[in-house]
């Protein structure tokens, strides 16, 4: 690091600096206004930050010496080629840098880390101080402006007023903006004081590790004196070229460490090379041998009690080693012992288990209670529902046919009205001026009211058709005798000129008698009564070709309504015939499924038998019915309604097929996965599927049995007495009967029940585990507690083995040091003694290899042991992780299962309090009442089935709701349950480590 350099502070009170830019804070001045004894005013910082704040904090130039080419940073008075100075700065560093702290190397991080944060928030608090120095410049400047001078004070301006809110406002902002830097200022002061604690710290503790790893060059014993010997004085003294590597100046440097000093005086760019010399300015003299034996004794001295202490240490070391391998021998005793009263405490839970168990059972008899009533009120629910579909089916029936006949009826006033206006059309066509004024026919009102109407329209039509007809005939004939008379005229010339003014007469008159315009008959030359009679016979000839065009027109209209009753009735073969096929096919896969196995199995994919069974008695009702255009138009309606339901269908199987095109695109295992939970889901829906099917067929039966009952109530009520009495006995049997199905439905509810049953054993398995995941939870933090234990005295036992280690290889190579000391120093006697000495440290030593060794063992057999637990800890988590599961699974269906006993416990209450009810009503009714007023009971019964009914179907579908709810609940949980063993799955390959 650099060295401290300060300088003076200007005029305003500023302190000392270091090299660093950083002010003293222990160096300000009291006479510049802070106290002796207290921190600085923020007035007096601002005031020493002045300079610095002008100069933009920068850096003090480090200073420069020409003469030290090798390290020009340094003073201009010191000339470090002057070994005298150089020694004389080298040995007061050591003796200065002596007391010194120093530090280990996490200390010295840390104190880093702190001086790089300071560091930081000084140069921040810098910036932001000059850039704070700068508003409060600006805001003295605009106080200056704005304060009025002697001159100004004397007279008054209209803007007085406004200047002096200005003045204050400038005034505020400027002392403000002082405040602004006075706080900054302090906070800089205090950061700077704060970072000079740990620089100080780094600075004494490189000065230490420096002053502790000097070392003087240890000197051959063969090296000749170099300078003159007085008395076996050395003339210069030996401090001057010796070093030490303690704190001791009579400590013996080791060969490892030595200290080249002549490198010390060499110049930096020799200091690489050590095979150039140079010849030393003053000549080393020979050290005295009696100092150096004394000195070698002494340390001999010091490094035998050294050792002595270091055997003592390592003896207590060794005695806390075995105290700790004793504690870790008794904790793994208290997990044996642990692991005991677990297996203890499983053997009470297991007992726990059984009378859970019996609970369970009680608990079961009381849920067939409750499913017996349960399924006393689905039988009756079953009745309503099969009576409101009768009813519902009947309704529609009826509204059916009403529709048809309005239909029809509609249809053929159309039609009429159609045939009428046609036949209008043909009558004016006969004769447009004689039958312009024929009546209209009447609009169709569309609810049958003009049908008489358009009948008798059409009579009265078709005689004046007729007429007409006749009319036309007659003029046709008309028109032959005049051709006729035409051939005798050219024949005749000559008599052509007498009978030619009689024909053109008969011919006007013809013409006349058919309204048609013809003016009379000229009397002129032969040419001009013969131009006359053609202009006759061409108007004669378009009003036979009219007359003809409208009798073919009239056979033409006969004829296409022949031909669209030939197309219908050809179309309505073509149905029947097909229908006919089609219940052909159907009986014969019938009879293919009977004979492979039965009609309970599904004849084709996705089309179950009782579907099959339905669409052919949907036909039986129209393969030998008669043609008729309501039969025709019924039979159009049907099979649209078949075309409706096949397109719904086809859309079905599209989204199907889609949704399977979907699944075959997906990965091998999510194609397992799904696999599997569509394959429960089938198992569940099949039951469903069973349970529904096997309700149904009950319902249909109740269904007929409800009808044959209702419509013997509704004949007796409406006969006679005897007929009511007939009734009430009919009410018995069905009641009767009624107990009856309720005594087969108790079987139905006896295989519910054992599904209940299978569910709260799961629970109870359930509740077991979570009581032994709770166990197995503390018994998993005991274990981690314990292991962490071993952890730490492990991780000590390896610290403290480390150490000694160490201070084995320190001492063995102290001895081996000391020994050859020895026997350069004293001979062969002291040669003998120290290897007495040294073969006894040998001894020792060997015994502490022998002991580490032992406790490496224990070592290794303690982890051993850690890695057991570790891995019975894994295995615990692993079964924790998967009876939370199972636990969660049986929590959620218990709680399903709960909901639906509560929901059909209050159905059961209320059916059974409305069954006690019309029980109590039927018992109290009078039998001679029943006569008079059967029917307007009846129609009150009715009325109020009607109402139940519809209440029970809201009920069903929220109910149904419900259930789809549930199970798509449950399916979620199921995919969630098998990602989480599918994650378990994957974690149980890792290794426990």
């Amino acid at each position: 690091m650099n060295g401290v350099a300060t300088r003076r502070g200007g005029s305003g009170g500023g302190g000392v600096e270091r090299g660093d830019g950083f002010p003293s804070p222990g160096r300000l001045s009291p006479s510049a206004g802070q106290s002796p004894l207290g921190a600085p005013t923020g007035k007096v910082l601002v005031e020493g930050y002045r300079k610095d704040i002008i100069n933009g904090f920068e850096k003090d130039r480090p200073r420069y010496n020409p003469l030290n080419a090798g390290r020009p940073q340094s003073s201009p008075l010191v000339d470090l080629k002057d070994p005298i100075q150089v020694h004389l700065l080298t040995e007061t560093a050591l003796t200065d840098s002596k007391t010194f702290e120093i530090l280990s190397q996490e200390e010295v991080d840390d104190l880093k880390k702190q001086v790089q944060s300071l560091s930081m928030r000084i140069e921040q608090a810098r910036a932001n101080l000059a850039i704070q120095s700068k508003y409060r410049d600006a805001a003295i400047s605009m106080a200056r402006l704005y304060s009025p001078s002697k001159t100004e004070g004397k007279r008054r301006s209209l803007l007085g007023n406004r200047m002096s809110d200005s003045a204050k406002e400038a005034e505020m902002e400027r002392l403000a903006s002082e405040r602004r830097c006075e706080e900054l200022a302090t906070e800089l002061f205090s950061l700077e004081k704060r970072l000079m604690e740990p620089q100080r710290r780094l600075l004494q503790h490189t000065a230490g590790i420096l002053q502790m790893t000097h070392r003087a060059s240890s000197k051959k014993s063969g090296q000749p004196p170099v300078g003159p010997v007085l008395n076996g004085i050395p003339s210069s003294p030996e401090s001057l070229y010796t070093y030490t590597n303690t704190r001791n100046s009579l400590d013996i440097p080791s060969e490892e460490l030595d200290f080249d000093d002549k490198t010390l005086y060499l110049p930096l760019d020799q200091l690489d090379g050590p095979a150039r010399q140079r010849k030393n300015t003053i000549e080393i003299p020979m050290k005295s041998p009696i100092r150096e034996q004394n000195a070698q004794l002494r340390e001999l001295r010091e490094e035998v009690d050294r050792m002595k202490e270091e055997n003592e240490r390592i003896l207590e070391e060794n005695i806390r080693l075995k105290t700790l391998e004793q504690q870790l021998r008794d904790e793994m005793a208290q997990v044996q012992d642990e692991h005991a009263r677990l297996k203890l405490t499983e053997e009470q839970l297991r007992e726990e288990n059984g009378r859970v168990i019996e609970e369970k059972s009680r608990m079961q008899d009381e849920t067939s209670r409750i499913m017996d009533e349960t399924s006393r009120f689905k039988d009756a629910d079953s009745r309503l529902k099969a009576l409101e579909q009768q009813m519902n089916a009947e309704t529609e029936t009826l509204r059916t046919q009403n529709a048809d006949q309005f239909r029809t009826i509609s249809d053929t006033e159309a039609r009429l009205e159609r045939l009428n206006r046609q036949l209008r059309d043909v009558i004016v066509a006969f004769n447009s001026e004689k039958n312009v004024g024929f009546e209209n026919p009447s609009t169709a009102a569309g609810s049958g009211e003009s049908l008489a109407g358009q009948l008798e329209y059409m009579e009265r039509g078709l005689a004046t058709a007729m007429e007409e007809q006749r009319a036309a005939s007659e003029a046709a004939e008309d028109a032959t005798a005049i051709a006729s008379s035409l051939n005798r005229v050219e024949a005749s010339l000559n008599q052509a000129s007498a009978r030619l003014e009689a024909l053109s007469r008969q011919v006007q008159l013809i013409l006349q008698q058919s309204n048609a315009s013809q003016p009379p008959f000229p009397e002129g030359t032969l040419d001009e009564q013969l131009d006359y009679l053609e202009n006759a016979l061409t108007t004669l000839g378009s009003e036979l070709s009219r007359a003809l065009d409208a009798s073919s027109s009239v056979s033409a209209g006969k004829r296409d309504i022949e031909q669209v009753d030939a197309v219908l009735m050809g179309l309505w073969e073509i149905i029947q015939t097909g229908e006919a096929e089609i219940e052909q096919q159907r009986a014969a896969r019938r009879q293919n499924r009977a004979a492979m196995g039965g009609s309970s199995q599904p004849g084709t994919p996705g089309i179950p038998d009782d579907e099959d069974d339905l669409s052919s008695s949907e036909l039986d009702g129209y393969t030998n019915e008669p043609y008729s255009l309501q039969a025709f138009s019924t039979k159009v309606q049907w099979l649209y309604a078949q075309a409706t339901g096949l397109r719904e269908q086809k859309y079905i199987l599209q989204r199907q097929i889609k949704q399977q095109r979907e699944l075959n695109n997906r990965s091998e295992s999510e194609k397992d996965r799904e696999l599997k939970a569509k394959s429960d889901e089938l198992e569940q829906t099949q039951m469903l599927l069973d349970d529904s099917e096997r309700a149904a067929r009950e319902a249909q039966a109740q269904l007929a049995r409800v009808l044959d009952d209702m419509d013997t109530l509704q004949r007796t009520s409406a006969t006679n007495e005897s007929a009511s009495q007939s009734t009430a006995k009919a009410a018995q049997e069905q009641l009767r009967e009624r107990n009856a199905r309720v005594a087969a439905l108790e079987a139905e509810c006896a295989r519910v029940e054992a599904r209940l049953a299978e569910a709260e054993a799961r629970l109870g398995d359930t509740a077991t585990a979570g009581e032994e995941l709770a166990r197995l939870r503390a018994g998993l933090a005991a274990a981690e507690e314990t292991e962490a234990k071993l952890r730490e005295e492990v991780r000590v036992k390896e610290e403290e083995i480390d150490r000694m280690n160490i201070m084995v290889i320190e001492l063995k190579t102290e001895m081996t040091i000391a020994k050859a000391e020895l026997d350069g120093a004293y001979g062969s006697r002291k040669q003998r003694a120290a290897e007495a000495a040294a073969l006894s440290k040998s001894t020792e030593s060997e015994e502490l290899n022998n002991q580490i060794a032992r406790l490496k063992g224990e070592l290794e057999s303690a982890l051993k042991d850690l890695e057991e637990i570790t891995r019975e800890s894994i295995t615990a988590e692993k079964e924790k992780l998967e009876l939370e599961g199972r636990l969660d699974d049986v929590l959620s269906e218990k709680k399903d299962l709960e909901g639906e006993v509560r929901v059909l416990r209050e159905k059961l209450d209320r059916e059974v309090g409305r069954l006690r009810e019309e029980l109590d009503k039927e018992r109290l009714k009078v039998p001679g009442a029943a006569g008079a007023g059967g029917r307007a009971g009846a129609n009150m019964l009715s009325e109020q089935f009607r109402a139940t009914m519809k209440e029970e179907r809201k009920k069903f579908q929220e109910e149904l709701r419900e259930e789809q709810a549930r199970r798509r609940k449950l399916e979620e949980e199921l995919r969630a349950l098998r990602k989480g063993q599918g994650g378990l799955s994957s974690r149980d390959a890792l290794s426990p480590r």
